[in-house]
């Protein structure tokens, strides 16, 4: 469970490196167009939900069972962030 936009942040990192190393090439493809945020405000928010749903539905396959659940977990944080 994501608590904290700094705990968001930093479990993106970690994703982002490990699909690096493994060179993910589509789940990079779509996270880098919301990530790092190019803006601190609610438009920044919203591009990198964008880019994580279409992680989910474009890269899936490229990821193992953990970081999908982790993806999930991004997801419904920013999902709660932005309607709250």
């Amino acid at each position: 469970m994501i608590e904290s936009n700094a705990q968001l942040l930093s479990t993106l990192q970690q994703l982002v490196a490990a699909w690096c190393d493994r060179r993910c090439l589509r789940a990079l493809r779509h996270v880098l167009r919301g990530y790092p945020l190019a803006s601190p405000f609610t438009d920044g928010w919203g591009e990198l939900l964008i880019a994580l749903r279409d992680v989910r539905a474009f890269a899936l396959d490229e990821l193992n069972a953990d970081e999908r659940a982790v993806l999930e977990d991004c997801i419904c944080a920013l999902e709660k962030m932005l309607r709250g």
